[in-house]
């Protein structure tokens, strides 16, 4: 026997959705096991509007999101740089330069580090 309310809902509530807003609605009544109707009067019902307290808090986070977006921004910035470093990197002409430079280096004795490490390679 279905259970008779005290005081009968017999006033409608129109509201216009999308679709897409209606079907995400409807399954989100279904996964709580409430009719489209007992889930919208539930989630009304429910709603309030946020403390001091909770505005306080959520404008601390936005600017700490604010803040993460910022050094997101930045980092993908210095990224892309580099990316754009990496493909014009000459991987031979940066070999030249460099053996140029040790070669040039007087306080390195290059037949004797030439011999140890052949004699480390012999068995």
């Amino acid at each position: 026997m279905a259970t008779q309310l005290q005081h009968p809902r017999s006033s409608r509530l129109v509201i216009l959705v999308s679709p897409a807003e209606k079907q995400r609605i409807a399954d989100s009544a279904a996964a709580a096991d409430m009719t489209v109707s007992d889930y919208m009067r539930t989630a009304a019902e429910r709603y309030s509007e946020p403390s001091e307290a909770e505005q306080m808090l959520m404008r601390e986070l936005l600017t700490q999101l604010e803040a993460a977006n910022t050094s997101t921004e930045k980092a993908f910035a210095a990224l892309k740089t580099q990316q754009a470093r990496a493909a014009n990197f000459d991987e031979d002409a940066y070999r030249t330069q460099v053996r140029e430079q040790l070669l040039a280096r007087t306080d390195i004795d290059w037949n004797a580090l030439g011999e140890a490490l052949t004699a480390d390679a012999r068995p």
